[in-house]
């Protein structure tokens, strides 16, 4: 796994400490890979050059940009076979073939990273190879006995140290760029790609044990990496359908921002805020992915509202306030059909519930509210609050995470309040200062009265607080 398909981005290039980081990463492949050259020459170079051929073409059927940060490949699998044919020098030759055809248009920084870090995994996985006592070139054994104490053994540690070397270089230049955690972050690779890389072992090792003992040669790369090859069609299928679930909840959003000029940002900005919660609680890569589709959706509703109601610069009448209030179930009938959102459902449905059971459209109180609606109550509220509207400037983020704390029990859920706190403590947030002209909206639509209990069930249900939405 290399930066592009973790992060589909660049690495910063103003960033000192991502410059020294990868400088070292760099520095460290130079001299692991003239230490190796000299004390494990390749004998066997038939095999190196057909592997380094089919991971060339591996890297150009490679399927991107999947769910939850994954991709598929199946080079992995021909490095792992290569280091117990030819050694670990093999394995690096075959590696790094895929980056002479590479077409990519990256950021040299970020390409001499990603070479250094394949460098470094590689040579980490063929020193564990080598002193867990793997054998390599044609010396292996045929009987079980060797092949087990000499190849499987040793490889699969092998190929366990490269994981963790991966997540580990991989998780220290994103916590560099990104400014996050680096605990955060390698747990999430090794959640998301660790079990992927016991695959790997397993190919790898029946690749190199059909090529070798069972002397299949080169016809064992079809054997075992045909089934691979129909995985990739179906994960490419896949990859396609969740492409086009965002294409759909893009334009959904677009059709709102369109109408309402106030949420222009607003769902990314929620869905974002959303996330950064869902991470530090723990919620599974899965349910996160849904619950970003929950907030750029939470707001659909607001297609059903009158044009004029949303961009109304005075007062609104009863009427116009239950138009308002009835956004949430509005937006649920909207998107209903679409099967793919599944949780997402309830946290759209219910976002302005409260703790206290004054919200609505169903009046639920504490943990009756699902998880995802109390999260994006939260997101909302905070995005709210630093966003410049027509009639106020917005708050810092300081002001806002007082606010909130302010209203927690009765309106927020205080898991998800503090779990903003620490999100923030780790991820700049930059208030949104800015407002079109035209997007005069009336003070109180989009957030709670939780100030005055004494005013009407139906104005706390539609009347925007200032600043809580």
């Amino acid at each position: 796994m290399i930066w592009d398909d973790w992060m589909g981005g660049e690495l910063s290039i103003e960033s000192r400490r991502v410059h020294v980081f990868v400088s070292v990463v760099a520095l460290v492949a130079i001299v692991g890979t003239v230490v190796a050259a000299r004390n494990w020459p390749v004998q066997r170079w038939l095999p190196v050059l057909a592997l380094s051929a089919l991971c060339v073409i591996g890297d150009q059927w490679r399927v991107r940009r999947l769910p939850n940060d994954t991709d598929l490949s199946f080079n992995a699998i021909v490095q792992l076979a290569a280091l117990v044919l030819a050694g670990p020098v093999a394995a690096l030759v075959v590696a790094a073939s895929p980056a002479l055809f590479a077409l990519r248009n990256r950021r040299l920084i970020t390409q001499v990273f990603n070479v250094a870090m394949m460098a470094v995994v590689t040579l980490v996985a063929g020193t564990s190879y080598y002193v867990f006592g793997g054998a390599w070139g044609q010396g292996q054994g045929s009987s079980s006995t060797l092949i087990l104490l000499h190849v499987a053994v040793p490889l699969m540690l092998a190929n366990s140290a490269q994981c963790l070397a991966n997540a580990a270089l991989l998780a220290g230049v994103i916590s560099l760029d990104q400014k996050v955690p680096y605990r955060e972050v390698i747990v999430g690779i090794l959640r998301s790609g660790g079990v992927a890389y016991v695959g790997y072992g397993i190919f790898g090792l029946l690749l190199a044990v059909l090529w070798d003992g069972a002397e299949i040669g080169a016809l064992s790369a079809v054997l075992v990496l045909a089934p691979l090859f129909v995985a990739r069609w179906a994960f490419a299928q896949y990859a396609e359908e969740h492409a086009a679930h965002d294409r759909t909840v893009a334009a959904l959003v677009r059709a709102v921002e369109a109408k309402d000029f106030y949420t222009r940002g607003h769902s990314e900005r929620v869905a974002k805020a959303s996330v950064l919660i869902a991470r530090v609680v723990g919620l599974s890569q899965q349910r996160t992915s849904t619950l970003h589709f929950a907030g750029m959706l939470h707001d659909v509703g607001k297609l059903a509202v009158p044009t004029r109601v949303l961009q109304k610069t005075g007062a609104l009448s009863d009427e116009e306030f239950a138009a308002i209030a009835r956004h949430p179930v509005r937006g649920l009938e909207m998107v209903r059909e679409m099967e793919f959102l599944g949780e997402a459902f309830k946290g759209i449905l219910h976002h302005h519930e409260r703790l206290d059971g004054r919200g609505y459209p169903m009046g639920l109180s504490g943990t009756s509210i699902p998880e995802f609606a109390r999260i994006i109550s939260v997101a909302d509220a905070f995005d709210s609050m630093t966003s410049t509207r027509s009639y106020r400037q917005a708050r810092d983020v300081e002001q806002a995470l007082v606010e909130l704390d302010r209203c927690v029990g009765t309106q927020f859920d205080p898991t998800y309040v503090d779990a903003l706190h620490t999100a923030l403590e780790r991820t700049a947030w930059q208030p949104t200062t800015t407002v079109d002209p035209v997007a005069a909206v009336v003070e109180g639509v989009d957030e709670l009265d939780h100030d005055d209990p004494r005013a009407p069930i139906r104005r706390q249900v539609a009347t925007p607080h200032r600043g809580v939405g």
